[in-house]
């Protein structure tokens, strides 16, 4: 599995594992997802008939995912969907990686004082 990067001032706590969205808990899932197979968000896209942007924008946690879809990654997939939200410690560079892309696009989004 390749192994994700974490910027070195975001520490690694069990305790975000309890905090996170259900948009985070899907973008830490289709990423364990993507790289257990070893596919893109272009070929996840083409699998569910969604565009890549919006494949993109659903592991950034930046778009709210239907029920529809949600329904079509089940069966296409062939994945629970319990397997998808599940987070472990095992995640937490994952989250921690998510988290801080996150927080880095908010920082540079606040006005200059």
């Amino acid at each position: 599995m390749p192994r994700v990067k974490v910027d070195a001032d975001v520490q690694l706590d069990k305790s975000i594992l309890t905090s996170l969205s259900f948009q985070e808990r899907l973008a830490v899932g289709i990423g364990r997802l993507k790289a257990s197979r070893r596919v893109t968000n272009k070929d996840l896209a083409e699998q569910l008939g969604v565009s890549e942007a919006y494949m993109s924008q659903v592991t950034r946690c930046m778009r709210d995912v239907k029920l529809s879809t949600l329904d079509k990654m089940q069966r296409e997939w062939k994945v629970a969907m319990e397997d998808l939200l599940k987070v472990t410690e095992d995640d937490l560079p994952r989250v921690a990686a998510l988290r801080s892309r996150r927080g880095k696009k908010k920082r540079t989004a606040e006005p200059a004082a």
